[in-house]
Formats: C-alpha cells, structure tokens, sequence
C-alpha cells in the first residue's frame, strides 16, 4: 500500500525513503490561460532515481490499491517514469501558412508538448530542482521547420523580433525546390541596393513605400476584392529587391540576433533552438497573415536592423550558438567515442545523424531527448554521428 500525503505545495521536499508516495499538486496554468489543474503523483525514490507517474487528479478512481509501482500505474493506464534517466520528446506538428513546425518542447496556448508522455508544464512544476537544477523556467525552445517546396508559397513571414534569440542548423534542401542544392535565406538588406541612397532614413523610407505598395494588392487579394493580380509579383520583387538572398547547404548555421529581419525560403528544412519568446514584427508576406490583419513594418522600422552583409553565422566551430541565454553545441562523434553532461542543469538534445545512448536509452537519428538535470550519464556514440546538444546558462 501506497503512502498519501495529501495535498502538498512542496513536492521535492517530501520525497524521502523509498515508500510508494502519493500526493496532489495543484498546478499553475497560467501559459493556457486557463485555472490551475489539480494533479495526481504516485512516486518512489529507487536506486536508479526517481520513479513515478502523473495523472491528471479526476482520472485517478476511487480506491486505487497496489504494492508496487508498476501495479498502480496499470490502474491508472499510465507508463511508469525515471524522471532522472533520459525523456523523450513526442514531435508535435503545427501547422502553418508556408508549411509545418514541429515542437518538441513547446508549452502554450496554440501546443503543448510531452516528455516520457507527460505534458512538459506538469513534469517542470511538480519536480523543478530534480529535472530542471538551477534553470526551472520555460525551457529552452526546439523545433523543426518544414516548409513546402512551392517558391512564395513555402516561404516564412519575413520578420524581426524585439528579444527572441534563435539559431538554424540547416537539415535538408529540397532538390525540387532547389536542383543544385542551395538553398535559401532572406537575411537582412542587400548592400548593392543601400549603396543607392544617401542615408539609412532613406532606404528605411524607400524600403516602407515598396512595402506599403505591395501591402496595398496583398490586402486585397486575400480579402478577394477585384484586385490588379497581375501586378502583383512585379511590387513583391521590388519591395523584395531591397532584401538580402544568402545561400544554404545542409550542415550550414544561421545564428538571428535580435531586431535582424529574416525569412527562411521555401524547400529549406531546418532545426531551430530558440529562446521562449513568442513575440515578432512581421515586416511583409507573400499570401495572407491568418494570425493578425496587419503588417508591422511601421511600427519596427525605428527599431530593425538595417545593417547590410550581416554574418550568417560567427561560431562556426563546435559551439554553434553562444547567447545569454543558452549555448547550442553541435558534437561529431566516432565509435566508441563520449562525452560528458553539462551539470546542475538540464539540456535537451537531438540526433541528427547516427545514433546515441545514454545509459541504458538510445537516441536514434532525428529523435529529441530532454537530458534532466539528475542525469549524469556520459553521452556515448556507436557510430558515426551527430548530435545538438543545447543547455541553459
């Protein structure tokens, strides 16, 4: 029989021995917008670490018995958990305009994302300390972005945004989108055509004007008004024409500072580490914004960057990314090569080539694996491999 201990706030500082322990949580859903939910957690400390299940609390029936963990956990239809060995990431996909994101650590309204199966916002909140150590706040932000193949259909918003830091590894460049290979990034302003005015507040003015112009046939073609289509394309190149177009290989790394505008062309697969913000300036578009009814490239251009021949990328080595916030590092691997966790904190990691393990748990190629802060195995390769590896500082 299992150990109740109620309805606690503190659920950490009550896991000691090695009894089953149940107990409720209520947990804050503020990232909904919605109450707090009421949990449920049966848990034991093994020696292999922390063991346990969370269930929402109006899932678990009354008088729920059992001597072991796993005996409970079949009542309740739930997977037992290490909570300190490797979890897993289920990809969650997101539609899009242009195409499709996949999350893998995502937690807010429009997704949330599971680790091990678990909501990640349940598994963060009840157990801070043991899986986040010292960083327990959104966690660092994974995704995939697939766009479609179509040239302007599959193309990104091209945006900028105020504090959100992000870097790209390049995946995959659809050879029918792009039969050499290369693919594309629009990236900041083109210097050719900034040499052509005698100050920035010029370009900026004659860079909004292209804008506004294209903005005008956008509008209203999407709002299906009998609209000059045919004029369309001719003011998107124009507006387009003040733009930067660099190129992308798979393998290449695109590091986007703050308020640097950018968009990500069709065909072009990327993984994507970023910080979990969710604000942008969305300076133009090339069909229609279902997420608001407006351009912002007004209300960014005093803000926006406007620098020209911007670098792609300044870590090129093994650190790929170096913010305030987090680091990305991209470690190539032989057989029978290792290296260790960072400590005290946890880390999220994807396999992009060859394969992992960890311990007892393997990392195929393109799975996501959230690294607890308790997790202390040297990650080890069999193969030729690849893997991101992105950590909180």
């Amino acid at each position: 029989m299992y150990r109740t201990l109620g309805l606690i706030n503190n659920p950490e500082g009550m896991l000691k021995g090695q009894d089953v322990v149940r107990f409720e949580y209520l947990h804050d859903q503020s990232y909904l917008d919605q109450p707090p939910l009421e949990l449920t957690v049966i848990c034991q400390n093994r020696s292999t670490g922390l063991h346990g299940v969370i269930v929402s609390h109006d899932r678990v029936p009354e008088g729920i018995v059992g001597e072991t963990l796993e005996q409970i956990a079949s009542q309740l239809d739930a997977q037992v958990v290490n909570f300190t060995a490797p979890l897993p990431l289920t990809p969650l996909g997101i539609p899009k305009p242009w195409g499709e994101e996949i999350w893998y650590t995502g937690m807010e309204k429009r997704g949330v994302c599971t680790m091990a199966n678990i909501p990640i916002p349940w598994v963060l909140d009840t157990f801070p300390q043991i899986v986040s150590g010292r960083n327990y706040a959104p966690p660092i932000l994974l995704k995939e972005l697939k766009p479609l193949a179509d040239a302007v259909k599959g193309d990104l918003y091209f945006e900028a945004h105020a504090d959100k830091k992000e870097v790209y590894v390049v995946t995959e460049v659809d050879q029918k989108a792009w039969p050499d290979g290369i693919g594309k990034i629009r990236f900041g302003f083109d210097n050719g055509k900034r040499s052509q005015f005698e100050s920035t507040e010029a370009f900026a003015a004659a860079y909004l004007k292209t804008v506004q112009d294209y903005w005008q046939v956008r509008s209203a073609l999407d709002a299906g008004e009998n609209a000059d289509k045919g004029n369309e394309p001719t003011l998107r190149q124009e507006m387009e024409s003040f733009t930067s177009l660099r190129d992308l290989e798979p393998g290449d790394v695109v590091q986007v500072p703050p308020l640097t505008p950018h968009s990500l062309q069709h065909g072009v697969t990327v993984v994507e580490f970023q910080t979990p913000h969710y604000e942008r300036y969305i300076l133009s578009f090339a069909q229609k914004v279902l997420t608001q009814d407006h351009w912002d490239t007004e209300d960014a251009l005093d803000r926006i960057s406007f620098a020209t021949d911007t670098p792609l990328a300044t870590n090129l080595d093994n650190v790929i990314a170096d913010f305030d916030e987090f680091s990305v590092r991209r470690q190539r691997m032989q057989p029978g090569e290792s290296v260790d966790q960072p400590g005290g904190t946890y880390a999220v990691i994807m396999c992009i080539k060859g394969e992992f393990r960890i311990a007892d748990t393997r990392i195929p190629e393109s799975a996501a694996y959230f690294l607890p802060a308790e997790c202390s195995e040297k990650i080890e390769s069999d193969t030729d491999s690849v893997l991101l590896l992105a950590v909180p500082k």
